[in-house]
């Protein structure tokens, strides 16, 4: 099992979720600067052939980008032959996420890993046309489809 900042990836065929609180657990109110709990769910599916689907569900934005990021990396780092970014679930898709996909991209890419996004119909889709993203990534409508290239 790799690991890296902080996450690890499953044994192969099996998932594990990272969720920061549970739903029946009132939330404690954040320290200064640091991320709400609830305002991020990312969970990390290892399937076979070495594909790694890193999901991620609620707000992507400064304080919380950095755990999205970790679980591409970690996913990249650890030797996966496909990553594939579920982003059809995210709420909002702010500017650290888009720069945070754009770095995973180039490690993919310098890692020799294919990198392809799930937006669906995702607020995410315009964000990334916006930034010009979405004409250099690999965008898919489904994990399915992203899965089976």
């Amino acid at each position: 099992m790799a690991a890296t900042a902080g996450f690890a990836l499953p044994p192969a065929g099996r998932s594990w979720d990272t969720v920061f609180m549970p739903a029946s657990t009132p939330a404690p109110d954040p320290a200064p600067g640091a991320a709400s709990p609830q305002l991020l769910e990312v969970t990390v599916d290892e399937h076979p052939e070495g594909a790694v689907v890193v999901r991620a569900g609620g707000e992507i934005d400064l304080l919380t980008a950095p755990r999205f990021a970790d679980a591409m990396v970690t996913a990249i780092d650890g030797g996966a032959a496909l990553v594939v970014v579920d982003l059809d679930q995210v709420t909002f898709f702010g500017s650290a996420a888009v720069a945070n996909l754009a770095r995973a991209a180039e490690r993919a890419d310098t890692a020799g890993t294919v990198f392809r996004l799930v937006v669906g119909e995702s607020m995410a889709t315009r964000v990334l046309e916006i930034s010009g993203l979405a004409d250099l990534l690999d965008l898919r409508p489904t994990v399915a489809d992203a899965l089976a290239g």
